[in-house]
């Protein structure tokens, strides 16, 4: 498209050029108001080269349940954890045959297994490795706010519900949460072939029980879910993640804290 420029639509620019000696400058000036002229035109100015709107929430995935992989012994391997690393990802689950724990944050993945009397923590898993049960989100941009000192597990959860409901958070969707200060006392456990939770007659967990300076727990909150995404009295599932260690949550008594929240509304997907 051909366009035109007249300094009779402008009627001020006339004189503004007349008043240029140097021929050059006039016509500098003159192509500086032509090009400004063609981005006033509609369908000239450059367009976005991309169709994708910006994300408006969080997608939140699930495979299996509590009740089917804990309490009913369908522990099958549901997805491959090579395909959950990356980006911002966030998850906690269990590992195929109950054999461990998984959890997930920035990226990582991170495994814990029992190894006679030892807990041993990579992340690096094995090829093929995959999780009976997991809950999993990508969350690029978090919000940060103070929590009061919890001292016990469910001061924490009550902390981080009325958070969720001060943002606007539905507190009925699985929303990925992350949580860091000082446990004065902390306890989680990995399993080792069943959970003792569910089924305290299996096979013994290893367990750890005892003050950590600087811990995150890492995982999600929802509630009306238990058997599904929490064990059943609890409104949370949370993994301990600090060096060389991760594990399912039991007790944490915890001060100096700092609560993420995404932010984007989480969204729950259909269960895979």
């Amino acid at each position: 498209m051909t366009v035109r420029f007249s300094t009779a639509a402008i009627p001020w620019l006339r004189p503004v050029l007349h008043s240029v000696r140097s021929t050059g400058l006039r016509a500098k000036l003159l192509l500086a108001f032509t090009a400004l002229s063609v981005l006033a035109i509609p369908g000239c100015a450059g367009r976005s080269t991309s169709t994708d709107p910006l994300p408006r929430d969080v997608p939140v995935r699930s495979w299996g349940s509590m009740r089917e992989a804990l309490r009913n012994g369908q522990s099958e391997a549901r997805v491959e954890l090579a395909g959950l690393a990356g980006g911002g990802a966030i998850g906690v689950g269990a590992l195929a045959g109950l054999a461990g724990e998984v959890t997930i944050a920035n990226g990582r993945v991170f495994v814990a297994t029992v190894d006679g009397d030892d807990c041993h923590v990579t992340d690096s898993p094995d090829d093929g490795a995959a999780a009976t049960l997991l809950v999993h989100a990508q969350v690029t941009t978090w919000r940060v706010y103070p929590l009061p000192d919890c001292a016990t597990y469910l001061e924490l959860e009550a902390a981080i519900a009325a958070e969720l409901k001060r943002h606007g958070f539905d507190p009925t969707i699985p929303t990925p949460v992350r949580v860091r200060g000082h446990a004065t006392q902390l306890e989680y456990h990995v399993i080792a072939g069943a959970c003792p939770i569910a089924d305290p007659t299996g096979p013994a967990p290893w367990r750890f029980a005892r003050p950590l300076d600087d811990v995150e727990l890492v995982g999600f909150f929802v509630e009306g879910a238990a058997g599904r995404f929490t064990h059943h009295d609890r409104r949370s599932h949370l993994h301990v993640l600090a060096p060389q260690r991760t594990g399912h949550l039991d007790a944490v008594s915890l001060s100096d804290a700092v609560l993420r929240l995404p932010a984007l509304r989480p969204v729950l997907e259909p269960a895979e």
